[in-house]
């Protein structure tokens, strides 16, 4: 049944490791799934993100097109999560995403998400406590990189 396979998807997500079977069972039952043909574009860098997509077949490459040739940054096969940061902000995506064959996905609107933390409070306090060791854990690379800037700036 496809329902049990995108709840055993969705489980294994990463993002939503603590996230009650109840919880999963809404994303799963309440989600699209959508269809992607090779080399079909599914969305573009700077495209508004209205939600994230987890790849259920297929695969996905996230492309920087601003250099050329453009330059593959990450594949993403099934399981993979694109645009978690999507799911709860207004957000513009930063690359463009293409499908490497025949690929299908499970499109979950933010609007969606944010109405399954809002059911599941303690949820969205577990999200928010690992998106901040997240940042903790980036802190010194965000702070390496400002200060290359500031010395390209300077020189």
């Amino acid at each position: 049944m496809a329902l049990d396979r995108d709840l055993d998807l969705l489980s294994g997500v990463t993002f939503f490791e603590g996230i009650s079977s109840e919880a999963l069972k809404l994303l799963a039952f309440s989600a699209d799934p959508r269809d992607f043909a090779d080399k079909e574009r599914i969305f573009s860098a700077g495209d508004h993100a209205e939600g994230g997509y987890v790849v259920i077949d297929g695969r996905i490459d996230l492309v920087d097109e601003r250099v050329k040739p453009p330059k593959v940054l990450e594949r993403l096969g099934p399981g993979g999560l694109i645009g978690e940061i999507a799911l709860l902000v207004d957000a513009r995506r930063p690359t463009a995403a293409v499908a490497v064959g025949p690929t299908r996905v499970l499109s979950i609107r933010r609007a969606l998400f944010r109405r399954m933390l809002e059911g599941y409070p303690d949820i969205a306090a577990h999200l928010r406590d690992r998106i901040a060791e997240r940042l903790t854990r980036m802190a010194p690379q965000i702070r390496r990189i400002g200060e290359t800037l500031g010395a390209l700036d300077e020189a």
